[in-house]
């Protein structure tokens, strides 16, 4: 008798114990917790234009559509083809730094080695990943204003404005990059620079180009490059 309520006395134990988690047949291990993928940056826009003597303007568009992450020093890339697919000519240009959400503009020359590309493509690396900064001046707080085109005697165009710094941080540098567009495509882009641009100031800029390509449109944005 004793024996008997021994057994069941264990056996109620065990269902109990089971029950509660301590032991499972199941067979099923507990799923993972979820890990969220960074977004890689994305070029939003890229175009160019070629010269006589086979010098390649180009400009760009980089995105960071990551909401959490920023990124130091992403990188454009620059590759010019021939009409057989070989390189012609590769470069790199390293940007300072974007915060998540921020879009930024650059553009500049590059040289074909003599020869007229057939295509030219572009490409946008990460850089590295960070964390966002509560300090860092985004391309959304740096205002363009007053803006304004014209063409010279000597087939120069200026392009002068003002630039003003909305953030609560002084910048050492400021880029302020002028894309040029034709039908709604990017044909040139240039920068200039703005020094000591302290927090809440504005201050003027001029960028002259000479021989620009055909053009309908013009768009100035500027960029911390500090």
């Amino acid at each position: 008798m004793k024996r008997l309520v021994l057994c069941s006395l264990l056996t109620a134990l065990l269902v109990l114990f089971t029950g509660c988690g301590g032991a499972s047949d199941s067979g099923e291990a507990a799923p993972e917790q979820e890990k969220t993928k960074a977004a890689d940056l994305v070029l939003t826009d890229s175009g160019y234009s070629v010269t006589e003597d086979n010098f390649i303007h180009w400009g760009a568009v980089v995105k960071n559509p990551d909401e959490v992450n920023a990124y130091e020093y992403p990188v454009i890339t620059i590759t010019a083809y021939d009409k057989n697919g070989e390189v012609l000519a590769a470069e790199e240009q390293t940007l300072m730094g974007i915060e998540p959400g921020e879009e930024q503009a650059f553009g500049s020359l590059m040289d074909a080695n003599g020869e007229k590309p057939d295509k030219v493509e572009f490409g946008i690396e990460n850089g590295n990943m960070v964390k966002a900064s509560d300090t860092a001046i985004k391309s959304s707080d740096l205002e363009v204003s007053g803006t304004n085109e014209k063409e010279g005697e000597f087939g120069d165009t200026s392009y002068t404005g003002k630039v003003k710094n909305n953030s609560e941080t002084d910048s050492e540098s400021v880029g302020v990059v002028v894309l040029l567009k034709n039908k709604g495509k990017i044909v040139y882009g240039e920068v200039t620079y703005v020094d000591k641009l302290t927090a809440g100031k504005e201050k003027p800029f001029d960028l002259d180009i000479y021989d620009a390509p055909e053009h309908d449109e013009y768009v100035i944005t500027a960029l911390n490059w500090s």
